[in-house]
């Protein structure tokens, strides 16, 4: 079955709210998917989806302008702890990706992730994202398109 992306909407965002990581992933991702939905009403430039598989909410995916109006970024992606291991995140970022450079037109995306998240970091590796800074607990990477 494939995945999908669907904007958030009146009909999805409850039970995409409701997703979460597992007890133990809670410190490489420890933001609950109700804030990132309250601060996607007030990110102008940002929307965010529900992942889909069929007719069922998997995960959370955010995407859209940075800062200086020209490079997009995705952020969160997170897919629901029942559903993890299956490449759905992989799908995701790929129709992330077309979405930002077809319908949006940016040269570049960003995004970072937990330095302990050792499934992110192989991903945005093998998506093609290339770290360009850090902090003490994150990585920040980008893909030139």
């Amino acid at each position: 079955m494939n995945i999908e992306l669907k904007e958030l909407n009146n009909d999805n965002w409850l039970e995409t709210a409701n997703l979460s990581v597992s007890e133990k992933q809670k410190d490489i991702f420890p933001i609950p998917n109700v804030y990132w939905i309250g601060v996607s009403r007030y990110e102008e430039h940002t929307t965010l989806y529900s992942i889909m598989l069929g007719e069922t909410v998997i995960g959370l995916l955010g995407l859209g302008y940075d800062e200086d109006g020209v490079s997009g970024f995705i952020n969160p992606i997170m897919i629901d702890e029942k559903y993890q291991g299956n490449h759905y995140a992989e799908n995701a970022m790929t129709i992330a990706i077309d979405i930002l450079k077809k319908e949006y037109g940016v040269s570049k995306i960003n995004l970072g992730h937990r330095k302990v998240n050792i499934a992110a970091a192989r991903l945005y590796e093998k998506l093609g994202f290339v770290i360009v800074g850090e902090d003490e607990q994150d990585y920040f990477r980008t893909k030139a398109l």
